[in-house]
């Protein structure tokens, strides 16, 4: 079972783990999260954003506060009082995402979470795998005492993914192949943190690393397979502003709002977004 540290020495980073509820990353509930076996999906979203889990990768706060908790448990009876988000940041991420929910297009078999974070976690915790990833490990930690025991794995189902790929610092100058140059329309653009995990992929990045996560949608259908689009790059314009930037393809987004919709490393959003606030921005992109 879940084990628990000490309260008094997380309550500083408990504290400073309350976000506002911007920006909200524009990623729903993954395809193999068991509703009925695990909470309420939108319960733990909305504490997942308002605890910052995203940024608390390899810490004990994320092992103890991060994970979902089970249908028949509670946060009361089942986790420290610090894993207990701030009532008023709980209630605007909360609101947020039911705003986002009533608005956008989402497709009902792609819809995933604030992150890439919480696929990858549910999915390693249903494979109890031995993974390379420290936040995928962690889940599995957690959950694999409720899941039947499976063949270990040095790798994640989704670094499981192999693709030969040139580093993206490259990203600003390197063309590859192009799909024929057509702009493709009316998706976004949201951005998430690397948290030292390889991309589907298989290539590990820096936050700061110009990459792209491409929809599942219509893009990467078939996530069990490597990707033909691994190693090759977008140039990609925010409507809003005009702002450009070329980045390449290293991860799959199984969640992304729409077809033409991409999820950008930290650093390729700040180059077209006014601030990483903004949460999502509408783009416009083309094959480099």
């Amino acid at each position: 079972m879940h084990s628990f540290t000490t309260v008094a020495t997380f309550a500083l980073v408990a504290s400073a783990s309350i976000v506002s509820a911007a920006p909200i990353a524009c990623r729903g509930k993954p395809d193999n999260y068991v509703d009925g076996y695990l909470e309420d999906y939108d319960v733990y979203h909305a504490r997942y954003i308002a605890l910052d889990c995203s940024t608390q990768h390899n810490t004990t706060f994320f092992d103890d506060c991060c994970h979902p908790l089970l249908a028949n448990e509670t946060l009361s009876d089942n986790r420290l009082a610090y894993c207990t988000p701030n009532t008023t940041t709980l209630a605007e991420v909360s609101s947020t995402l039911a705003e986002y929910s009533a608005t956008a297009t989402v497709s009902a078999t792609a819809t995933a979470s604030a992150d890439v974070d919480a696929a990858s976690e549910y999915s390693a915790a249903e494979a109890t795998a031995t993974s390379a990833s420290a936040s995928i490990a962690a889940v599995a930690d957690y959950a694999g005492h409720h899941s039947k025991s499976k063949s270990a794995s040095s790798t994640s189902t989704e670094a499981a993914w192999t693709a030969t790929s040139t580093s993206s610092a490259a990203a600003e100058t390197s063309s590859a192949a192009s799909s024929g140059g057509q702009v493709m329309t009316g998706g976004y653009a949201t951005y998430f943190y690397q948290g030292g995990n390889a991309g589907a992929c298989g290539t590990v990045h820096s936050d700061y690393d110009k990459i792209i996560a491409i929809d599942t949608n219509g893009w990467w259908q078939d996530t069990s397979s490597a990707s033909p689009y691994c190693g090759k790059y977008i140039t990609l314009t925010n409507t809003n502003n005009g702002k450009s930037v070329t980045a390449m393809v290293a991860d799959a987004c199984p969640s992304c709002v729409s077809d033409n919709s991409l999820d950008l490393s930290v650093g390729a959003f700040e180059a077209i977004a006014d601030s990483l606030s903004d949460g999502q921005v509408p783009i416009t992109w083309v094959w480099a």
